[in-house]
């Protein structure tokens, strides 16, 4: 699915917002943060302002998906609009694939930058140049109505053999599930998002798993055949590596790291005087507390 925008998305309507907050100082730090954003898009060069950037994005409600009128929005896709707009790219088209399949077609050149919320990791990083992160959630689980299971975290599954979780292919889910120490066949593997939730229903697994807005945003309006577990910050089985930090952020190609570099100042401009803080918290079920834990927090923190 694509859709092409010059400020379509909801974040649009705040552009000005966003102008009278950061002020001029603001743009002439970004663009001196920049250096030559003139250039031909060769090494150390940035897209040219005129040029269409393509941004990734996997349909995931509440980080960016498109809505029932084809418009690209998510508190990812408003910040990366935001950010992106404030460095003069105002022609943004916008993409969706399976989340699985974000970093290789970014790598493919499908798109200029990966907005889809995706959390930060180590094996990720070696693939793709992320940015700060800019917001931390918990995990949860979707479980049917009543918890018949009484699941808890991902200790239930390694604790019982009996149990099934839905992961959803190249999400961090998979990975925690793996240090955890569940067996590979007490999990099940879906490309979508949407999916997990259909076995769900179907009595196919016994809990999709997700983060804490992504879980409590499909239980929303089924409440009569599901629930969300209470949240929790996922562990590793005792001998396993540490699971790092559930923190979000942006990615674009590792030959991109001029493109990278600016687009961090500026996020990191929007991190310090609030405009993440106040765009994100719009959605439900994030808070403040989970914008301060990102801000405390840099990529080098997520290399392993």
């Amino acid at each position: 699915m694509r859709t092409a925008t010059r400020g379509t998305t909801r974040q649009g309507s705040i552009r000005t917002r966003l102008a009278a907050v950061a002020g001029v100082a603001v743009l002439t730090l970004g663009l001196t943060a920049c250096g030559d954003d003139e250039g031909g898009g060769g090494d150390g060069d940035l897209p040219p302002k005129d040029e269409t950037i393509n941004v990734g994005l996997a349909n995931e409600q509440p980080y960016a998906y498109m809505d029932e009128n084809g418009e690209a929005t998510g508190f990812s896709t408003e910040v990366a609009t935001a950010v992106l707009n404030e460095m003069g790219y105002d022609d943004l088209e916008f993409q969706v694939v399976e989340f699985g399949d974000l970093i290789s077609s970014l790598n493919a050149g499908q798109f200029d930058v990966i907005a889809a919320g995706m959390y930060l990791t180590p094996d990720r990083i070696k693939q793709a140049a992320f940015s700060d992160p800019d917001y931390c959630v918990p995990e949860s689980f979707a479980v049917a109505a009543g918890n018949p299971h009484d699941i808890v975290d991902y200790q239930s599954f390694a604790e019982n053999p009996d149990l099934t979780l839905a992961v959803a292919s190249g999400t961090v889910e998979v990975d925690y599930a793996e240090a955890a120490g569940i067996p590979d066949e007490q999990l099940k593997s879906f490309s979508g998002i949407d999916q997990m939730y259909s076995a769900l229903k179907a009595g196919e697994v016994d809990a999709a798993s997700g983060t804490q807005a992504t879980v409590e945003g499909h239980v929303a309006g089924n409440e009569d055949t599901m629930e969300a577990v209470e949240p929790f910050y996922p562990e590793a089985a005792e001998g396993n590596d540490p699971v790092v930090q559930p923190c979000g952020g942006y990615a674009f190609r590792l030959e991109d790291q001029a493109f990278r570099d600016a687009f961090n100042d500026q996020l990191n401009i929007f991190r310090e005087d609030g405009t993440t803080a106040e765009i994100i918290t719009q959605y439900e079920g994030f808070t403040d507390e989970n914008i301060d834990m990102a801000n405390s927090l840099t990529v080098d923190d997520f290399t392993g």
